[in-house]
């Protein structure tokens, strides 16, 4: 890719748009190009300042009025056209609108904090290359009993840690490094049967795992307990599915503990 590609492709590649193998083409030509390099910093230093600026939602009480005046009014026409028909759509619409408020994937929303860590010039919030450390700090900051893996026989290095937040609840993030390629450990404490994972399901070493595609990244993912994981980076399938089969292991072996 060279710096007229770049530039038509800028906006895509900020926002995660590009497809796996223009986003590893686009980060080659950063890495040896000091002009590309500075307008690529400008255009993330432009979208955060528009991330940074208020936004305004509707009140949780007109929200919850704009419902109850929807199942009122699916229930008036029930009852005006008094068929069984329109009675069973009744139905439906009031148990569909609170799944409304989560149809969002959470694997997608763990890319967008992927995404968003990554811009930032520091994304750890806790930076340290030792294990028992991190897994300390999630204990003392959250109460999560956070497994921490050594992966640098894999060629990936450990960076260090931060709190996200996902599912409106704290969520441990685990940031990794293999050369200059980003991996993303999340851990979301969820409720029992609340796992909302889409993609396509896979086995790797009897363990069964889900794997999407979302803005150019690769992620794995997995409901373990009343936990789900998610792997976020660029790296390929072989390599996340190791990772991840890496973490299982390890949270196994620690659990007697």
């Amino acid at each position: 890719m060279n710096c007229t590609e770049l530039e038509s492709r800028l906006h895509p590649y900020v926002d995660g748009e590009l497809g796996v193998d223009d986003m590893a083409a686009a980060d080659d030509h950063i890495a040896g190009c000091l002009g590309c390099r500075g307008r690529v910093a400008r255009e993330r230093q432009f979208l955060q300042f528009l991330r940074q600026q208020p936004r305004e939602s509707a009140p949780e009480a007109l929200r919850e009025r704009i419902r109850a005046q929807l199942v009122r009014s699916v229930r008036w026409t029930a009852v005006r056209r008094w068929s069984a028909v329109s009675v069973a759509a009744m139905i439906v619409a009031a148990a569909l609108l609170p799944a409304l408020r989560s149809s969002t994937p959470l694997v997608s929303e763990l890319v967008d904090k992927h995404i968003a860590f990554a811009q930032m010039e520091q994304p750890a919030e806790l930076v340290s290359a030792d294990r028992q450390t991190v897994e300390a700090w999630f204990r003392e900051r959250v109460a999560l009993r956070v497994t921490v893996v050594d992966y640098s026989m894999s060629g990936i290095r450990l960076i260090g840690a931060r709190i996200a937040e996902a599912r409106e609840r704290p969520a441990s993030y685990v940031l990794y490094e293999k050369g200059h390629v980003p991996l993303s450990v999340f851990m979301v404490p969820v409720k029992e049967a609340e796992g909302d994972l889409w993609g396509k399901r896979v086995t790797y070493r009897g363990h069964e795992y889900v794997t999407l595609e979302r803005k150019g990244y690769r992620t794995v993912s997995w409901t373990e307990g009343r936990a789900i994981f998610g792997l976020v980076s660029m790296l390929d399938y072989d390599a996340l599915l190791e990772c991840a089969d890496k973490l299982r292991a390890e949270r196994a072996r620690q659990a007697p503990l």
